[in-house]
């Protein structure tokens, strides 16, 4: 397995548990898991033993604590929404007039037949 996903295993831990880890973190994680194996849910480290990405997150936290953030403290942290809905609920309290286009008068002048009534039904549907 590769680095990247035992440094997400670990990310995802450290979560998990309410806090979020910094790039000095991360540094450290990178040097502690390089050659390290995930199988069945415990890090192996060579020639080191094994442990559990629950155990290296205490640990690194409690050897780093300045280094890591709670997840809620953070700027950027959101509640976790269904981005759709949230988008949903914003047109719905928002609904916006888009403006005909510039040149529809004068193309609407050159139709005849069904265009001209495809471009009327479409004048009176126009949001």
């Amino acid at each position: 397995m590769s680095d990247d996903h035992l440094e997400d295993a670990f990310i995802a831990e450290c979560r998990r548990q309410g806090f979020q880890p910094n790039q000095n973190v991360m540094r450290e994680a990178a040097t502690i898991l390089a050659g390290a194996t995930l199988t069945h849910g415990l890090i192996t480290l060579p020639s080191k033993g094994s442990i559990s990405p629950a155990d290296l997150a205490r640990s690194l936290r409690a050897a780093m604590p300045e280094s890591f953030d709670g997840v809620e403290d953070r700027p950027d942290s959101k509640p976790t929404v269904n981005l759709t809905e949230s988008m949903r609920r914003e047109l719905e309290a928002h609904p916006s007039k888009r403006a005909l286009p510039s040149d529809w008068q004068t193309v609407r002048s050159k139709a005849t037949g069904v265009t001209a009534e495809h471009l009327a039904e479409r004048e009176r549907h126009w949001k």
